[in-house]
């Protein structure tokens, strides 16, 4: 059986043309103007302290008139923090007395914070110094009590460490050279850590 050729008549070609172009114009791409999203996000700086042990801190004997003695065990401090190291220059560590001139009490007899002395080797004051210092901070941040306070470092904040953790050991003695006999009785009293940047 023989089959008829087939014949494409020019207007069929012509219209299969127009068609094909109509189609690949459809298909091209069109852009609208670019809308935009602001994404934003805060975190706060954040500061603490920690008291990894010594939390509770004794003589080994009992208090020994015009002398100086040890606490048995440095205060093991972990601190940590979380700053922007373009508004945040420093972190300083600091203790202090409420009330310097009754640091530990036994009823109305009082030892006097300049007679506590403390030291840390990895921090500022090296050799043991008085808790007598200023408080320190600027303006309503101020952290301390006025010759109750001693800072225990003082670190430069950059942007290496803008978030780190440093563990620091507080050694606590008593020094009651010139310190008047005191009444038998138990002396206690609280020492207030805290952080501070600025």
């Amino acid at each position: 059986m023989l089959r008829s050729p087939i014949v494409r008549h020019p207007c069929a070609l012509a219209l299969a043309a127009l068609l094909g172009a109509a189609s690949a114009r459809a298909q091209a791409p069109t852009l609208s103007a670019p809308q935009t999203v602001t994404l934003t996000a805060y975190k706060p700086a954040t500061a603490a302290v920690t008291i990894v042990s010594g939390a509770t801190q004794s003589l080994a004997g009992p208090l020994s008139p015009g002398a100086t003695q040890s606490f048995a065990a440095p205060v093991s401090l972990e601190t940590s923090w979380s700053v922007d190291p373009a508004v945040t220059a420093n972190l300083t560590l600091v203790a202090y007395f409420d009330a310097p001139a009754a640091a530990l009490t036994s009823g109305p007899a009082a030892i006097p914070s300049s007679a506590v002395q403390g030291r840390v080797a990895t921090g500022a004051p090296t050799a043991f110094a008085s808790f007598s210092q200023a408080p320190v901070g600027p303006g309503g941040a101020t952290v301390g009590s006025a010759g109750g306070t001693l800072r225990l470092f003082t670190e430069s904040i950059g942007t290496a460490n803008a978030v780190a953790t440093r563990r620091d050991n507080l050694e606590l003695q008593l020094d009651l050279t010139g310190i008047p006999s005191l009444p038998a009785g138990s002396y206690a009293g609280t020492l207030n850590i805290r952080a501070i940047v600025q």
